[in-house]
């Protein structure tokens, strides 16, 4: 039984041949006319990006390129049919944003967030095997966190309150608490004007602090291996992935 979009759909004069498509990669279901009358009736205006469910049997072939496996349906629910998309991959890229659901689709992008979600367990992982407890801090925060970078200022009931710019304050009690090695993944604003499209008002920070160093050194090595240990993470799980995509 699978269940996804439908990437390519080709009816033919006595096949209907389906590329199926969801998180884990593709599928190519094989539909024969002449024997499979009901199937074909439920598959009347699906086109591409429509929702299918189908339940069939897998098997071998040397002639499909997706995995040498086709599958071949048994019975097929059609969970939504799809209108045509209202952009393409040449899409500029306001069109994308304005249909960014739609735009998130693409194999590249899926890749680009699977390889950030290993690059942050790769991350955790490392920190959390030698003895860093994670915490969540607040991000909005009664006085600027940080003073080189300048705040986001919103009204918090009937006072001031800020974006935080980063977790520094919280990290140093932390320290002080005797929580020694800490670490968080959480979201950071800085209101820093920019004239270019490369700017860094809101972006996801790794923070980590711990006690009781010699000096600097032990913090590059740190980050040296922590990186190391994350970047390695993501080559294993789609290294060859990235590869073939990009």
């Amino acid at each position: 039984k699978i269940a996804g979009w439908v990437e390519r759909y080709r009816d033919s004069k006595n096949m209907i041949f389906i590329v199926m498509k969801d998180i884990t990669g593709h599928i190519q279901v094989t539909i024969e006319k002449a024997t499979n009358e009901e199937l074909v009736k439920k598959l009347n205006g699906v086109i591409a990006n429509s929702v299918l469910t189908i339940t069939g049997i897998a098997h071998l072939s040397e002639y499909v390129k997706m995995g040498g496996i086709e599958m071949i349906p048994t019975d097929i629910k059609v969970e939504s049919i799809a209108d045509a998309l209202p952009i393409t991959d040449e899409a500029n890229i306001d069109q994308k944003l304005d249909h960014r659901w739609i735009d998130l689709r693409s194999d590249k992008n899926i890749l680009l967030f699977k390889a950030q979600s290993a690059f942050a367990e790769g991350f955790r992982e490392y920190l959390i095997k030698n003895n860093f407890t994670e915490i969540h801090t607040p991000k909005i925060i009664g006085t600027a966190s940080e003073s080189g970078s300048d705040v986001f200022e919103l009204t918090y009931f009937d006072t001031k309150a800020y974006l935080a710019q980063s977790p520094q304050f919280y990290k140093q009690m932390a320290m002080a608490s005797g929580f020694e090695r800490i670490f968080e993944t959480g979201p950071v604003f800085r209101a820093e004007k920019s004239y270019t499209n490369r700017h860094a008002t809101e972006f996801t920070g790794f923070d980590l602090e711990f006690s009781y160093i010699d000096s600097y050194e032990d913090v590059m090595d740190l980050e040296e291996d922590v990186l190391i240990h994350a970047l390695t993470r993501v080559k294993e799980k789609y290294g060859d992935a990235i590869k073939e995509t990009f």
